[in-house]
């Protein structure tokens, strides 16, 4: 006859822990039906809840922490004859970034961001070749931010593909939106420009200082104001 003690452990109802097992698998999967469900709707610019998912917190969050190592990395020590990659740090540096825009190191290696740069996810912006951005980018990216090849980037410019809808209700129900932004080619954005989405800057423009873009502009033309407007249309460079 088995021990008392061993009686009571063999009458421990398994059934109910396996349920339990499942009950939690159940929520998990629903949980993660649901992200998806959400960065789609975030992504197509409808109303979405940015913070009851736990996909979306989890993405904010761990770029939240990438972002802290990138902007709290040593700078490189200077070596005569050092070139422009060395300049920006070593491979511990330049990976940092890598992995917050889930792209290979040696892509990394063409773009050149100034610390303190800050992003709400890292992985809806996309490069499209070189680019530069000099101190204090920020990047509200919860649309897809698309850089142009050889793209320049003054101090303290910010681009906001994430809003909130002008109907009060929406905003009481902890609704948010999200319009893309997307930049072409060559050009160049001023210190302290805004761009809002929806906005599509077209190739070989310059955006001056201080402007607020929101809108679409054509290729090869300066942009300026508040809001922005074309300045002027510039010959495109030869070919």
């Amino acid at each position: 006859m088995l021990p008392q003690t061993l009686q009571l452990q063999s009458q421990i109802p398994v059934p109910a822990a396996t349920s339990h097992a499942a009950s939690d698998s159940a929520d998990d999967a629903a949980a993660a039906e649901r992200a998806l469900i959400e960065r789609k709707k975030m992504l197509a610019g409808e109303a979405y809840d940015s913070m009851q998912d736990q996909g979306l917190l989890e993405g904010r969050l761990k770029a939240r922490h990438l972002l802290h190592a990138y902007n709290h990395h040593p700078p490189a020590t200077y070596v005569k004859g050092m070139n422009g990659a060395e300049y920006f740090g070593p491979d511990s540096r330049w990976s940092i970034l890598a992995e917050l825009f889930q792209i290979p190191l040696e892509k990394m290696k063409k773009i050149a961001i100034e610390p303190p740069f800050y992003c709400d996810y890292g992985c809806n912006i996309k490069f499209k070749g070189e680019f530069y951005s000099n101190f204090g980018l920020t990047v509200l990216d919860c649309a897809e931010v698309i850089w142009g090849d050889r793209v320049i980037v003054a101090p303290n410019v910010q681009v906001y593909a994430a809003t909130h809808s002008v109907d009060v209700a929406e905003r009481q129900a902890g609704l948010e939106r999200a319009y893309p932004v997307t930049v072409g080619d060559d050009c160049w954005i001023g210190g302290s420009a805004v761009l809002i989405g929806p906005c599509t800057i077209g190739n070989g423009c310059t955006v001056a200082a201080g402007a607020v873009v929101r809108g679409t502009f054509p290729d090869n033309c300066v942009i300026g104001g508040t809001p922005a407007r074309i300045l002027k249309k510039l010959a495109p460079p030869a070919a």
